[in-house]
């Protein structure tokens, strides 16, 4: 059983050099390293262990009452939250999202792949506990005109929820299958090849298949709110799903699988070039819908990219592609100056919510604020683009991208586009640790807001930060929200590579 010691001893060694206060020189230049990191590594071990508390296991029992209806969970569901209602909040967030558990253990299975042998002895149980809740959800009965694998969630039994929602939601097969691929290639590694074929092969090609049948049709948007033909965030993911499935599949022998997935790849490829709305100069979420809850400026946008992400750096939606930043710097300005905390913290990147006309502040529909999970993602943006940047050797300053490169620090926007070589390192090196310390100041206007419990428990986050207040408001101790601070500084510690 994890308890906060072993989880320490576990991942200290991982997260030792997170700093970047030792990196070392590329060439005659390095990054700079008069920053330290946001994060310790024993901060960081805190945040993984409010993230491992979110995972029931068969020691860590959650019983909760629905209805008259008691609920004793099983192995593997991966709470959006502990809370429940309450006397200040009236929503339930014990439930499996598929969405939000294939993000998280996304972030158990990179702890896991990069483990020591003994570590892995550990973590293990966790990655056979999710597949084996994810089976039991995939093969639940759902009522008349629902399908199952379009459920948003689930009980913490496995069983299906069944309370009024926007179904389908067709992101979480994808994102199931992208967190199933990745196990799958694990265990090939270790020779577990049986077990694949026989457990995971079917659960991928159950969910792939229906992304192929269903990502044509009207289905929700990742906030649950729009139900759309066009949904930017579901086509990325779905797009990733299928890739990363065709390349599986064809090692595993299933060749037309994997040629009629890569197909549909490319359809959803081409579909996604519907999103660029042109005379915005941005990426929207929906196509229809642009005037509806988001449809048009959404941060949804920044997800899909980071969790679409192909590895393909030419990719027309890759983080460094000129419309993707174009779409970075208009959802910037626009959070800028829409909350009271932002227009407080003009030196930072601003704290970035849903959508600037949201109205969900997490139990009532009042008004919008910033979230946590997103704020980490922009933050993670940042250093994956650094990333990028790093690993092709030159950055390009076109005028597709100019008003980006100005946002992040006026004294970097030229009057012409420029091909900037890590061969010449000055100017190069100084975007570099521009969008660093832009991603560490992200997450240090996020640890600001970081709250202590009674119990002397600190660096707790919940889903949403006040947006005149700065006090954490809605669900307490959001799963996603703490898989979205040690995937940012995973981002941050690659660039150290």
């Amino acid at each position: 059983m994890f308890n906060k010691w072993n989880i320490s001893f576990l991942f200290v060694t991982l997260f030792a050099i997170f700093s970047l206060a030792n990196v070392s020189a590329v060439g005659n230049q390095s990054i700079d390293a008069s920053h330290i990191a946001p994060f310790s590594p024993s901060e960081l071990d805190v945040v993984k262990q409010y993230l491992f508390n979110n995972i029931t296991t068969e020691e860590r029992v959650i019983v909760k009452e629905d209805n008259g209806h008691i609920i004793r969970s099983i192995p593997g569901a991966v709470l959006a939250s502990p809370t429940n209602h309450g006397q200040a909040f009236n929503q339930d967030y014990q439930f499996h999202w598929t969405r939000d558990a294939a993000i998280t253990m996304r972030e158990i299975i990179y702890l896991y792949s990069h483990a020591s042998i003994t570590e892995k002895q550990r973590l293990k149980p966790y990655l056979l506990n999710y597949i084996n809740f994810e089976r039991k959800a995939q093969s639940q009965i759902s009522r008349p005109g629902e399908q199952t694998l379009g459920q948003p969630k689930y009980n913490i039994d496995g069983t299906i929820w069944e309370g009024d929602w926007g179904r389908p939601q067709n992101d979480g097969p994808a994102l199931r299958a992208i967190a199933m691929t990745a196990i799958a290639n694990l265990f090939l590694q270790e020779g577990e090849e049986k077990y694949v074929r026989d457990v995971l092969i079917d659960m991928i090609t159950t969910d792939l298949d229906y992304v192929v049948s269903q990502w044509r049709n009207t289905n929700f948007d990742l906030w649950e709110e729009v139900n759309d033909q066009d949904q930017f965030f579901n086509k990325m993911v779905q797009r990733k799903g299928l890739i990363d499935g065709s390349v599986f599949l064809r090692q595993m022998g299933d060749r037309q699988r994997a040629d009629n997935y890569r197909m549909t790849a490319k359809q959803i490829s081409d579909s996604l070039e519907k999103h660029w709305n042109d005379g915005r100069g941005y990426f929207t979420e929906t196509v229809n819908q642009q005037y509806f809850k988001g449809g048009g400026m959404n941060t949804a946008i920044i997800l899909g990219v980071l969790h679409g992400d192909i590895g393909d750096p030419e990719d027309p939606f890759a983080v460094n592609n000129e419309r993707v930043m174009n779409t970075i710097y208009f959802i910037r300005n626009a959070f800028s100056g829409l909350y009271l905390i932002n227009i407080n913290n003009r030196l930072s990147p601003p704290m970035v919510g849903r959508y600037p006309n949201d109205v969900y502040d997490g139990d009532q529909n009042h008004y919008g604020n910033p979230w946590i999970l997103i704020t980490n993602a922009l933050a993670q943006y940042y250093y994956t683009l650094a990333n990028v940047y790093l690993g092709l050797g030159k950055i390009a300053v076109t005028k597709g991208n100019m008003l980006f490169f100005q946002q992040i620090d006026p004294r970097l926007g030229d009057k012409e586009e420029i091909i900037l070589q890590a061969s010449n390192p000055g100017k190069f090196y100084s975007i570099i640790n521009s969008l660093v310390t832009e991603g560490d100041k992200a997450l240090e206007t996020v640890k600001r807001y970081s709250i202590c419990y009674t119990n002397f428990s600190c660096l707790h986050f919940a889903e949403q930060i006040d947006r005149t207040s700065g006090s954490q408001t809605s669900a307490k101790d959001l799963t996603w929200g703490y898989a979205s601070l040690l995937t940012a500084m995973q981002a941050r510690y690659m660039l150290q590579r």
